[in-house]
């Protein structure tokens, strides 16, 4: 007997659509046809519905713990389920910052005991650093190596030494918030005691040029994979166009970066590294999105609370929550018409598990993991507070008409969410890693 039978479902790739039943067992698809034999211990009728791999989110930032009143990974896994995010990837520079074996472990089994949806963990690139990231990502169970060029502080950020150091001695995929830190401290000297008219103006399109075109220079010399996180400039396109199917660089863009600019009056609200870009960098990086330039979509989910984003401009932290709405927003656009339904499944499930290696994760196939949303197309919904789950209470999304949240979301082939409401949360997601996935 199958655990669960979806049955009349519309099913989406990135490539074809087309209606099946869906059996689940063990928490693993099991066969994708017409009716499957056998009964079921629960079954659902998906007629007139689309089912889409969980989608994938390689960037989030929760901070458990220590942080009272902020997120962490109870409260930022249960927003991201109700979103139709069934896999996060969290980056070091949180509670505890995972530059260690010990930290990285330490964070694995918080997670493991509060997530509900499945984890990933990238590892910090720090100074002195590359042996033990040769034995946490190259060999063992972390997601990748996570450098800052810029933007950090203490440990995680890296000067050029280090960074060539880390191309040299790993092989694994590099994720990387490029901006240069040259640059960014002589910004900080032109501003000293002033505050600066946008976040924009304090961390120029220059930063984020220089610190890419160093990263294209690495690679040539010393090829292996590069994720170049939040692509916020038109620059930064132009640029990287031209290394397109020549070294293995990849782009991810940042929801905030697609739908504002640095003119919105959003105050701190809209203070983020990188910073929110002029008009025509907006444009351009979606114009590189629906060129197929740009290879994955990434929350960049930083929660800081409303408390914190009040402080005065030099005192606020710089982040936006984002975790639980990329599903409502891309599926906004898509109602919009500024993209189709295939490119977000691209983009949001099948090639981020590409480029993690996450073989069993980002497609609705016989041997992959039953993370499984289920949705329909329709009219478009005021945003308000009632639909927030994260634990901020707060969205600079607050207002737009963004697609509902999905109707369904299956993690491991239960039914943790209903229509943006978690109706499960007993369960607990599973680490994910190409060491244990492939």
């Amino acid at each position: 007997m199958y655990d669960l039978i979806i049955e009349d479902g519309t099913i989406l790739s990135s490539t074809s659509r087309w209606v099946a039943d869906i059996a689940v067992e063990g928490g693993e698809i099991v066969y994708i046809g017409p009716r499957p034999g056998g009964g079921a211990r629960e079954r659902v009728s998906a007629i007139g519905r689309f089912v889409v791999p969980g989608f994938i989110d390689g960037h989030v930032h929760f901070r458990d713990p220590g942080h009272p009143g902020k997120e962490d990974w109870a409260s930022g896994s249960r927003a991201a389920a109700s979103g139709g995010v069934t896999t996060v990837c969290d980056m070091p520079n949180t509670s505890p910052p995972t530059i260690t074996g010990e930290a990285w472990r330490e964070k694995a089994a918080l997670a493991a005991s509060r997530s509900v949806v499945n984890y990933g963990l990238w590892f910090g690139a720090a100074a002195g650093g590359v042996e033990e990231a040769r034995r946490m990502v190259d060999e063992g169970p972390a997601c990748g190596i996570k450098v800052f060029m810029g933007a950090s502080t203490g440990p995680l950020l890296v000067d050029d030494a280090t960074l060539v150091e880390f191309f040299k001695g790993t092989r694994s995929l590099m994720g990387v918030h490029a901006e240069d830190e040259g640059v960014l401290q002589a910004q900080r000297l032109l501003w000293e005691g002033r505050v600066p008219p946008t976040h924009h103006d304090s961390r120029p399109a220059e930063a984020a040029v220089v610190a890419v075109r160093r990263l294209v220079e690495l690679t040539r010399a010393f090829p292996r994979p590069v994720h170049i996180c939040h692509v916020s400039t038109e620059a930064e396109v132009a640029l990287l166009e031209t290394t397109r199917g020549v070294l293995p660089i990849t782009l991810e863009a940042s929801p905030h970066h697609l739908w504002f600019n640095h003119e919105q009056p959003l105050g701190n609200f809209g203070k983020v590294n990188p910073p929110l870009r002029p008009e025509a960098d907006r444009r351009a990086v979606w114009a590189a999105l629906r060129r197929g330039l740009i290879d994955t979509i990434g929350s960049d989910h930083a929660p800081h609370t409303r408390e914190e984003k009040e402080r005065g401009y030099a005192e606020a932290p710089a982040g936006i929550p984002g975790v639980e709405f990329i599903f409502s927003l891309l599926l906004s656009a898509v109602r919009q018409g500024r993209i189709g339904l295939e490119r977000v499944v691209q983009l949001c499930a099948e090639a981020p598990a590409q480029r993690f290696g996450f073989v069993r994760k980002g497609r609705v196939a016989v041997g992959a993991d039953a993370d499984l949303v289920l949705f329909r197309e329709g009219e478009l919904v005021r945003l308000t507070a009632d639909h927030i789950l994260s634990r901020v209470g707060w969205s600079p999304y607050l207002g737009q008409n963004l697609a509902p949240k999905p109707e369904m979301v299956f993690v491991g082939g239960r039914l943790v969410s209903k229509a943006g409401v978690i109706v499960d949360d007993s369960g607990r997601g599973a680490l994910v890693s190409p060491a244990r996935e492939g």
